[in-house]
This record gives structure tokens, C-alpha cells and sequence, in this order.
């Protein structure tokens, strides 16, 4: 018995100077990180320039974080025709900013659609599903105040990059009743 709790106590020594030898603290400078991160700016130069201080997305790892993309043609002019257009005109530029960043439009997991008026939810919705017919991403659609520029319509996103397998699941394994 005697043994098993000396045992047991030369184990926790072991992890304790294991954690410590893999986790040193902050300004330490033999401190090495094992849990190295890619941060990436990414840029497509196929559509407008961002109308503020933010990049068009950031690439963390293999995931894609797309700003919030406007019906704007490449010279930063809000396309006309309403929130059909610019919606439709901001899925092609998501399009554009997801093929820089390693990414398509069947790699986005989940989409937030900003509209100057939920009025438009169903023609945007309309134009939405051109773009995203099969295996849907996660989306939340809102009305808010006011969009930059006076737009109708924002769209961002969060995609994988790299080599895409979907996987048919049905019914979350988790959810088991």
C-alpha cells in the first residue's frame, strides 16, 4: 500500500515537472512555445479596399475569418439595385476573399448576414441559396441601425482553408436521448 501511494506521488513529480517544463512562465527566457500559431492577413486585390482599419479576413491556423463584405465593385462603389444586388455582389466578393485565403465557398461554416431592413430577408435569402445549395453553413441573419455606406447588406463568414472532406452525420452523436 505504502508503495502504491510512493508510486503514485513519483507520477504526479513527473507530470508536475513535465507541465512546468513544457508551460514556463511568461518572461522566462528559456521559455520555448510548443503551441506556435499562424496568424495570416489575408487580401484579395480582386475587390475593394477595406473602408476602414481591419483586414478583409484572418487566416488563424486553418481557419478563416472573413470581415464583413459589402455589395461594393472593386473600385468601392456600392453596386445598384438594392439589397439583390449587394447581396449578390458580396457573396462574390466573399468568394474572391475566401479563394486568397485557401478557402471556398463549400469550406464556410458559418455566416452572419447584417441588413439595413429585414424586409429584404427573403430576396436576399433567395440569392443566398444560389450561392450555398448544398451542405449550408451554420448562418444568424440580423437588422441593424445602419451598415457603413449606407448599404443594404453585410456579409461575413468563417471558413476552413486547406484540403475540405465533409462528412454526412445526420443526428449529432452526442444527442442521445
Amino acid at each position: 500500500m505504502a508503495s502504491e501511494k510512493t508510486e503514485t506521488k513519483n507520477k504526479m513529480n513527473v507530470l508536475s515537472k513535465t507541465n512546468q517544463a513544457h508551460h514556463p512562465k511568461p518572461g522566462d527566457p528559456s521559455r520555448i512555445n510548443i503551441n506556435k500559431v499562424t496568424k495570416t492577413i489575408v487580401t484579395s486585390t480582386d475587390i475593394y479596399k477595406p473602408v476602414g482599419p481591419y483586414s478583409q479576413a484572418i487566416l488563424a491556423n486553418q481557419t478563416l475569418y472573413v470581415s464583413g463584405l459589402l455589395g461594393m465593385d472593386p473600385q468601392g462603389q456600392l453596386v445598384c439595385g438594392g439589397a439583390e444586388a449587394q447581396a449578390r455582389q458580396a457573396l462574390e466578393n466573399l468568394k474572391r476573399v475566401l479563394d486568397a485565403g485557401g478557402a471556398s465557398l463549400a469550406s464556410v461554416v458559418k455566416t452572419t448576414i447584417l441588413l439595413a431592413r429585414i424586409s429584404d430577408f427573403q430576396v436576399v435569402n433567395q440569392v443566398y441559396a444560389e450561392y450555398f445549395s448544398k451542405d449550408c453553413p451554420a448562418r444568424a441573419t440580423f437588422q441593424v441601425g445602419k451598415l457603413p455606406l449606407d448599404a443594404a447588406v453585410e456579409i461575413e463568414a468563417i471558413a476552413l482553408s486547406g484540403d475540405l472532406v465533409v462528412a454526412e452525420a445526420g443526428p449529432c452523436p452526442c444527442a442521445r436521448v
